[in-house]
């Protein structure tokens, strides 16, 4: 969801602020899922306090005031930091998956075990 966002609204020298939190929103969600082995919170702002990098919270803070208080078209321009933050972001989260997926599973007994257990056996 992240890629594809960031792909369609955040290239060109003009953008609408909202769309960013199209992007953020979902990467800062994947950040929380791998660190924390647990699903994401509802609330963007424990997110941002727990997973965005400190050094563009100050460049995110000024979007959220922008967006809660300017008309929903509101375009800016492109924030470049917070755009290399974001390309940064999804190639890590993109590699991350990759290497957790070309792990080697040595043993399927314990998932085996689990799978029986639900269905009773």
């Amino acid at each position: 969801m992240a890629e594809g966002n960031y792909g369609e609204y955040l290239q060109s020298d003009m953008v609408k602020a909202k769309k960013y939190f199209y992007v953020l929103r979902p990467i800062l969600a994947c950040h929380w899922i791998l660190e924390k082995q647990a699903p994401p919170p509802m609330r963007f702002s424990e997110l941002v306090e727990s997973q965005l990098d400190s050094s563009i919270k100050a460049e995110v803070a000024e979007l959220l005031e922008l967006k809660m208080n300017a008309p929903e078209v509101k375009m800016i321009p492109r924030v470049d930091k917070i755009n290399q933050y974001l390309e940064d972001s999804i190639r890590e989260v993109r590699e991350t998956i990759k290497q957790m997926l070309t792990k080697e599973i040595h043993s399927w007994d314990e998932l085996d075990a689990l799978f029986l257990s639900k269905l009773g056996k």
